[in-house]
């Protein structure tokens, strides 16, 4: 018989299938001790337990309170630049960044027409007698121009706005900063006119004044901006008569601000901080110590599920990766252990933990110790996290400084990139962005290409018949926006970046090559150590921000930042350069 004959006699062979189902029934009329699936054999638990090492411990308890006393002490001196001599006391009202980082505001037509407008609102609204002539008094003392004085910062929408604006409104800025000098006590650069004396217009000037200034944040005195190295230095003092301790940054670059931003550091006394002590509080504190928990925290019970928020499977550690093993071997094997206990600081002080008494529950109590007091082998500091660190040792300080929280920050008005062109053995500070007649940011490049379309260069010369068919060029021109960097030396013999100029020939004469962005400071001689300008190059930004305080104030204010540029570039400056003549034109 084949096995396909075989198969079929079986199939038409009848098969009863039937299953055994496991009922409870109970003697009872409640199903619950049946429903509790219970396992009579404690030993097999027992053995399990051993086997899985939860015998394996120590007779320790568990830490249910903890007193904790702390030394909290008050910021109350500020400090712009490295020089202790310019040390003020604090406004506390006022975020970190916003102290540190504020500068004057200068603002183009755009922001002089609008207060102009508001200026010229509060002569109509003040009951002020024959108001059109006071009004245009004024416009006559203080004029928008029909014309720009630098064309650098105008495009053609800059132009038609100017046109608008020209003998129609008072220039609301330089009427402010007539204001200012007069009440410094010092000559303005545009007197007022005489309708300024007329009944009611004190009252309407101070309040414009009062207006203007109230709208930014701008700085009383120094800013802390170090131009020579393209960062913020500043420090934050705590002075109590033992010790003048101050939060030292440096190095702070602008926009965030945190703890580690700063150095401790100790200074002499002087006379503001000796005025300005601050405040040492001693608070106690009892608290419930927690555990510390985590996503993905292995489960503290053997026989829960856990979830898979956390695949400690798939982190990919080598034995050099030792920062990650300890993360593991925390997470894996000790997060059960730690405990924590919160530690309620003040915004605006410094603070460090004094003592910590631990209770556990079997009644004793432990003194913890601050780590920085752990003795280590020579040569070796103790492991903290948070702690300030300063005059190579670690303090035990945590600094609470009132920094920002949100904050909104505007484009940049201006940017200057710093880089070095090592193809013309130069640095260069090219303008990219530059703030124009509308108080808005302007492409410098596209500045360039609209001056050199309107005064192209110089064409080359014509080759005569019979002469030379070269001609020779001593330099090459760069864009306008492309500032050179010059390397001097110091009388200490440190080598800078000076600021310098070039004259660029046009087809009408010669264009001086100069800066415009305020950021290169063209008021005066500008310097950058060559220590600070590396192969990646620096890019400075500057910019409005502007963030709510605690109590609802608003503050507005310009601030810079600084940060990695680009890398090298090439201006295409070339030197001792030989051309072809243009040929001559033939008949």
């Amino acid at each position: 018989m084949s096995l396909s004959s075989f198969a079929k006699e079986v199939i038409r062979i009848p098969s009863i299938t039937t299953w055994t189902r496991l009922e409870p029934r109970p003697r009872e009329g409640s199903m619950q001790r049946s429903l509790q699936a219970q396992v009579r054999d404690p030993l097999w638990f027992l053995a399990r337990q051993w086997q899985i090492g939860e015998f394996l411990g120590d007779d320790a308890g568990s830490p249910i309170q903890a007193t904790m006393g702390v030394e909290q002490r008050s910021i109350t001196t500020y400090r712009p630049g490295p020089d202790d001599a310019n040390t003020t006391a604090i406004d506390s009202t006022l975020p970190v960044e916003a102290h540190v980082e504020r500068e004057a505001v200068l603002l183009q037509m755009r922001g002089s027409v609008q207060y102009g407008q508001y200026f010229e609102t509060l002569i109509r609204q003040g009951g002020i007698a024959g108001p059109d002539a006071v009004i245009a008094a004024f416009r006559q003392a203080f004029p928008i121009a029909a014309k720009p004085s630098v064309t650098t910062y105008s495009n053609n929408d800059c132009l038609r706005f100017r046109s608008i604006a020209a003998g129609r409104v008072t220039d609301g800025e330089a009427l402010y900063q007539t204001l200012n000098a007069i009440a410094a006590g010092q000559t303005p650069a545009i007197p007022l006119p005489p309708e300024a004396g007329n009944p009611g217009m004190d009252k309407v000037l101070s309040d414009f004044a009062a207006f203007r200034k109230s709208l930014f944040t701008e700085p009383t005195q120094d800013t802390a901006w170090q131009s020579q190295r393209l960062q913020y230095d500043f420090a934050l003092g705590s002075p109590v008569p033992e010790e003048n301790l101050l939060l030292n940054a440096p190095d702070f670059p602008g926009g965030h601000l945190d703890w580690y931003s700063f150095d401790l550091q100790t200074a002499q006394a002087n006379p503001v901080s000796s005025a300005n002590p601050a405040q040492i509080t001693p608070v106690s504190f009892n608290f419930l110590p927690n555990h510390v928990v985590f996503r993905g925290m292995p489960d503290a019970r053997w026989w829960n599920f856990e979830d898979a928020v956390t695949d400690f499977g798939q982190l990919d550690a080598d034995h050099v990766d030792l920062a990650k093993l300890l993360v593991m071997e925390f997470a894996l094997v000790y997060g059960n252990d730690w405990f924590w206990v919160p530690v309620p600081t003040p915004i605006g002080t410094l603070e460090r933990v004094t003592t910590l008494l631990v209770t556990d529950t079997f009644g004793v109590r432990t003194l913890i110790r601050p780590s920085e007091q752990t003795q280590v082998n020579p040569g070796e500091t103790p492991w903290s996290m948070f702690k300030l660190s300063g005059n190579g040792r670690r303090s035990d300080f945590i600094a609470m400084a009132p920094t920002l929280g949100v904050v909104d920050d505007a484009d940049a008005l201006e940017e200057v990139l710093f880089l070095r062109d090592d193809l013309a053995a130069m640095a260069w500070a090219v303008e990219h962005q530059l703030q124009g007649d509308l108080d808005s940011p302007l492409d410098a490049y596209e500045l360039y290409l609209q001056r050199i379309k309107a005064d192209p260069p110089p064409p080359p010369p014509t080759a005569e018949l019979g002469g030379p068919n070269l001609y020779y060029t001593l330099e090459t021109s760069v864009p306008d926006n492309w500032i050179p960097m010059v390397p001097v030396k110091s009388p200490q013999d440190e080598l800078f970046l000076r600021r310098g100029t070039m004259e660029i020939a046009t087809s009408t004469g010669f264009v001086n090559l100069k800066a415009h962005a305020l950021i290169l400071e063209p008021q005066h001689p500008f310097f950058v150590a060559d220590r600070i300008l590396s192969r990646a190059g620096v890019t400075v930004d500057r910019y409005f921000r502007r963030t709510r305080s605690s109590d609802g104030s608003t503050f507005v204010w310009m601030a810079r930042k600084s940060g990695p540029g680009r890398g090298p570039g090439w201006s295409g400056l070339r030197f001792d350069v030989v051309r072809d003549m243009a040929k001559a034109k033939t008949a």
